[in-house]
């Protein structure tokens, strides 16, 4: 992944409150849509100030980001796997003894 992918997924994060502040993530071509736990943490207004992110949109529970087709793969992945790693923090293997 390259640094402004990296950059991007970080800035999204932060602005969305935190990677523990995600339930689903889905994309298609120029979209990233995003469900949260609590949409008090979001900064909507704060995502444009990244130059990959074009727009947000509010649509019923999710909140989609219009983003440069680009890298919006390794955007995506890139947050996937922080949510993927937070899920088995939380809930490690052999944790139900």
């Amino acid at each position: 992944m390259n640094k402004e992918a990296q950059d991007t997924s970080e800035h999204i994060i932060e602005c969305f409150g935190g990677i523990a502040n995600f339930k689903e993530i889905y994309k298609d071509v120029t979209r990233i849509r995003i469900l949260v736990d609590s949409n008090s943490l979001v900064k909507r207004e704060n995502l444009t100030e990244n130059k990959h992110i074009i727009g947000t949109i509010k649509s019923n529970e999710f909140t989609e980001i219009v983003m440069n087709f680009e890298i919006i793969e390794d955007v995506y992945n890139s947050i996937l796997y922080m949510m993927n790693n937070q899920t088995e923090k939380e809930d490690p293997i052999g944790s139900s003894f």
